[in-house]
């Protein structure tokens, strides 16, 4: 058994680097069912949950035993739901070009209109000390949000066909946290001089 992933083809690297933006949604669009269903990302549903639920938990601390467990409750399942299908979208969008068009969907629009949904379920149920919940969970969602990309554009936390084992997947995390922490001022410059060629274009 191995214990990291084979490196991709190089003819697969090139089919998946050649996708566009535009094709991707269009495809999202077309056959929903194919990315939010059947490529639900399990291992982005169960981190998700790890992280955002003990939020909730701390926030709604001091307001009795039955407003936390409802607060914990209903953050565990909604994003348990809505990160799955957040991780599938990242999967399918993670090498489309340009990177800056799919930068920002995936960092900014979607994760902002997760944690709007979020927001909304949480003033439903009246949930106590709501904006300092949110606000904790919305800086987690940014920092996540590109977290996941960087995963998965490194053929990690994948699932299907592309996917491995979530031990190895784990396995390889304190690697990859060492690299992303040096990724991000790099990658911000880079992506900032992409969105210039497009401007310019």
């Amino acid at each position: 058994m191995r214990e990291f992933p084979e490196p991709t083809p190089p003819s697969e690297v090139a089919a998946e680097q050649s996708l566009r933006v535009m094709d991707a949604l269009m495809d999202l669009a077309v056959h929903p069912a194919r990315t939010f269903v059947y490529s639900w990302n399990w291992k982005s549903a169960l981190l998700s949950v790890c992280l955002r639920a003990p939020i909730f938990f701390v926030a709604t601390l001091r307001r009795g035993l039955e407003a936390m467990s409802v607060a914990v409750v209903v953050e565990a399942i909604y994003s348990a739901a809505i990160s799955g299908c957040y991780g599938a979208f990242v999967q399918k969008l993670r090498n489309a070009r340009p990177a800056w068009v799919a930068g920002i969907l995936i960092v900014i629009v979607m994760p902002a209109i997760v944690f709007w949904l979020d927001y909304l379920l949480h003033l439903a149920t009246a949930m106590p000390n709501l904006k300092g919940g949110m606000v904790a969970a919305g800086i987690l969602s940014l920092l996540s949000s590109l977290f996941n990309w960087f995963l998965m554009s490194r053929s990690s936390l994948l699932v299907g066909k592309e996917g491995h084992p979530l031990a190895n997947d784990l396995k390889r995390m304190p690697r990859l946290v060492v690299d992303f922490l040096a990724w991000v001022p790099r990658h911000c410059y880079r992506f900032f001089r992409s969105w210039q060629v497009e401007q310019q274009a």
